[in-house]
């Protein structure tokens, strides 16, 4: 037996499978059953095309091994072995080790909490650090903001993560404040940086390295409200100096406002933070109605817009809430990378603002908007003969989608739709300069859109261009080809002409599009402006009819007429199951080929589940006769013919398909003793082999489970007649003719072999049986190094060896104990199926 294997070492994606080829050769002269098993990994992650084989002599077989490995196994290089083991004599075994190494993938995420801070003049955050990749991961924590005027302090500095681990960071954001005035907002960004890697100082970052960043709300050290308190206390200390002491009443009313002045001013410092109401939202893009993420959401008193009461974000759907708010009227404004800000509900300032008034206990929803990005600017070049006098348009992919809240109908039509052209809305539209050179400015975005380029005499060209929010797109360029090419005519069915059926010609970017006439013209269709030379695709449908598809090649200035395009009607179906003669199972995988001359299509019947022998097929053109040819290597072939019209309810087709080959099967068995009258017992890696003359088939029965002990089963066979001959160790082998004939309709067939060769005994001494004795069992090949089977004698100084190989020369040798010095032995050749008498004579004086 000679194993090979490839590949022996190689990277594996977890999830996905790989895929080795076990190469196994029967070296011997006779045929060979081998089967293979994996070693060192879990079981599931290996799946083999056959586990067990058969060979003849110097036959190779290629067996496929499918290895996937689960998600989320840490890198690293994991050893797998496969063991081949032959299942025939001399029983050899070969174990061959392969390496799987998982590279690594380092990723990680980092989330803040809170996303907003209110403080002085140091902030405390928290960043949780988790690392979602396979391997270990080792960063360094950095902190900076727009400003360079925060200082960090992080504990600990440094994450050190197995995969799946994560740690909690304290963050101390330190700046100095103002002394009075508006609070400052600071943004701030969080690293991870490679560990004992060292940036220079003062390098500049990139904003989308940022793992994380968070807002620092930094307080004054007086704010408004203390101003107009120092104010108030001013007045009333001036007022105290010039009134008498007969007006003290007026004096301690004035005190009454001084403390109310104080409460209201710690009320608005410390912010909207508990109460019963709350208010939830959603942004979406204007231009798509996409979600959008991320976007900061604010919330300000209405007569205070310049300081947020709280701040949040949107989640992956666009939502945000607000919540444990008391009564009271509030202003949200929206802001988002490279979105215009916003406030609610589609005001660009606080001033134009419309306040939202929430009452005790409500719960307010709906503050839904639509945010427009920064506009961004498309440029480019118009490349041709003469592109003097082209024009671009710029339009909006046709909208899909369902806009909801107060401004739907307007988004639902953000400008005026060119008509005839079946696309989007016309956004912009401007000249091509004599250079070709063109530029559109102020787009909205982000959003996807289709370029056209128009000129009379010359094919319309278009390019599809999906733009980012403020992006500046440059170097777009389109090609305008000369458009004085013509094509005509008709589009019929077999009911006659065909109407309002839309035909659209392609060529490169080139297009251009028409619909076949009504009345008189019914059919009727003209494609001008086509450019030339070109190979044009010309597309036709309509509802209710199969599309088509017609390629023709125009020459110089070519005009094509008389062109003639056949619908048919509709599409049908066609759809049934198959199953076996014997036994009414379903028949997966039978190939299952439709042709109706012109057209052929193939699909296979179902494997698993309740798709198991059914098949469909759709598409299919109407009216129309169908030949249905049924294969699969193992059954006869079936052909039906099928007519398909419009008027059919897709009624299912059954089939039953008989097997072409024979199948064989059975149960092995063995006397226990030699009478042939005695009971028999199934016997487990028992040969059967089967030979024709000029074909031989090899198996071996079941060993476990235990209730399948000595059962076989051969599929595939040819009809004919076999000798069937069945071994065992230790057994004489018996052969029968088998005739088959195909299906799996044969009678099974139950050999018995005869018993075992064994060896019976006594051990005496002096003609008196020596009980409890041991009797060791050696092959005359091993003796004396390796002990074949070991026993103990019964009270009359018996012994027995059941199920021995044979033949074979084994020598038996009586001690008292296990551990003592032989006291006697003997010498037998036992023949198969032989019941060898023994009687060795001991002496234990020796």
């Amino acid at each position: 037996m000679r194993v090979e294997i490839t590949p022996r070492r190689v990277d594996v994606i977890p999830g996905q499978p790989t895929f080795f080829s076990l190469t196994i050769t029967n070296t011997s002269d006779v045929i060979g059953g081998f089967t293979v098993r994996a070693l060192g990994v879990d079981p599931s992650w290996v799946s083999l095309e056959e586990p067990e084989v058969s060979l003849f002599p110097t036959e190779s077989r290629v067996v496929t091994a499918t290895v996937t490995v689960p998600e989320g196994i840490p890198a690293g290089t994991r050893r797998l072995a496969f063991q081949v083991r032959e299942l025939t004599p001399p029983e050899d075994s070969s174990v061959t080790e392969i390496d799987l190494v998982v590279p690594a993938a380092p990723s990680v995420h980092t989330r803040v909490d809170p996303l907003a801070v209110h403080a002085g003049k140091t902030g405390a955050l928290n960043l949780v650090v988790t690392n979602t990749g396979n391997t270990q991961l080792t960063r360094e924590l950095r902190g900076d903001d727009a400003e360079g005027k925060v200082k960090f302090r992080f504990a600990p500095e440094r994450v050190d993560l197995a995969p799946g681990e994560h740690a909690v960071v304290d963050v101390r954001a330190r700046a100095r404040r103002r002394l009075l005035g508006a609070m400052v907002v600071r943004v701030l960004s969080f690293y991870l940086d490679e560990a004992d890697t060292k940036r220079p100082e003062g390098a500049a970052r990139d904003d989308k390295d940022a793992a994380a960043s968070a807002t620092f709300i930094q307080r004054p050290v007086i704010a408004r409200g203390g101003i107009a308190l120092v104010g108030l206390l001013a007045a009333v200390t001036v007022f105290g100096l010039v009134i008498t002491l007969a007006l003290s009443k007026l004096v301690g009313m004035s005190a009454a406002d001084r403390d109310l002045a104080l409460q209201i001013a710690a009320a608005q410092e410390a912010g909207a933070t508990t109460g019963t109401s709350s208010a939830s939202g959603r942004v979406t893009l204007l231009t798509s109605n996409a979600p959008v993420p991320g976007v900061s959401v604010s919330l300000f008193d209405a007569e205070e817009p310049a300081t947020p009461l709280t701040t949040t974000a949107t989640d992956d759907n666009g939502a945000y809430s607000f919540k444990h708010l008391p009564a009271g009227d509030y202003l949200v404004s929206y802001r988002g990378a490279g979105l215009i800000e916003l406030w609610f509900p589609g005001a660009t300032s606080a001033d134009d603002a419309t306040p939202v008034s929430l009452k005790p206990n409500e719960a307010r929803a709906g503050l839904d908007v639509r945010l427009g990005g920064v506009p961004a600017s498309i440029s480019g070049s118009v490349t041709g003969e003469d592109v003097a006098g082209a024009t671009v348009s710029l339009e909006t992919m046709p909208f899909a989608g369902t806009v909801t809240g107060d401004g739907a109908a307007d988004a639902a039509a953000p400008a005026t739709s060119e008509p005839g052209t079946g696309g989007g809305a016309v956004v912009q539209t401007v000249p091509v300069g004599t250079d070709g050179s063109f530029s559109l400015a102020d787009v909205p975005s982000p959003s996807i859109y289709t370029l056209k380029v128009t000129k009379t005499g010359y094919a319309t060209s278009t390019q599809r261009l999906d733009i980012d929010a403020g992006e500046n797109r440059k170097g777009v360029q389109v090609m305008l080809r000369k458009g004085d090419g013509v094509i005509s005519g008709t589009v019929t069915s077999s009911d006659g002409p065909v109407g309002k059926a839309t035909i659209t010609a392609t060529a490169g970017e080139a297009t251009s599009s028409t619909v076949s006439g009504t009345g008189p013209d019914r059919g009727a269709f003209t494609l001008r402006g086509l450019p030339t030379p070109a190979t044009v695709t010309l597309t036709i449908s309509k509802a209710h009819y199969a599309s088509e598809t017609m390629t023709l090649t125009l020459g110089e200035g070519q005009k094509l007429t008389g062109v003639t395009i056949s619908l048919s009607k509709s599409s049908g179906s066609l759809h049934g199951s198959v199953t076996l003669v014997d036994g009414g199972r379903a028949a997966t995988g039978v190939m299952v080929t439709i042709t109706n001359g012109s057209l052929t299509v193939s699909t296979q019947t179902g494997s698993t589940g309740e798709d198991a022998g059914t098949w469909q097929v759709g598409g299919l053109p109407v009216p129309g006769v169908y030949t249905v040819t049924f294969a699969r290597p193992d059954l006869l072939s079936q052909t039906l013919s099928v007519s398909l019209n419009e008027t059919d309810r897709g009624d299912p087709i059954p089939l039953e398909m008989r097997s072409s080959t024979a199948t064989l099967g059975g149960k092995v068995t063995q006397h226990l003793n030699a009478s042939r009258n005695s009971a028999t017992v199934p016997v487990g890696e028992a040969t059967i082999t089967l030979s024709s003359g000029t074909s031989t088939y090899t198996v071996t029965t079941a060993s476990t489970p235990q209730e399948a002990t000595g059962r076989y089963r051969i599929e595939h066979l040819p009809p004919g007649t076999y000798t069937m001959t069945v071994s065992s160790r230790g057994t004489r082998p018996t052969s029968q003719l088998v005739t088959l004939v195909a299906g799996n309709g044969n009678k099974p067939q139950n050999p018995v072999l005869e018993a075992a060769a064994s060896i019976r005994g006594t051990v005496v001494e002096a003609k008196q049986p020596k009980a409890g004795w041991t009797v060791q069992l050696y092959r005359a090949d091993q003796f004396p190094q390796v002990v074949a089977a070991t026993v103990k004698t019964d009270a009359k100084g018996a012994f027995t060896f059941d199920g021995i190989e044979a033949p074979q020369a084994y020598v038996l040798v009586a001690r008292p104990t296990p551990n003592s010095p032989a006291a006697g032995s003997v010498t037998s050749q036992v023949e198969a199926s032989e019941q060898q008498q023994v009687r060795i004579e001991v002496d234990s004086a020796e």
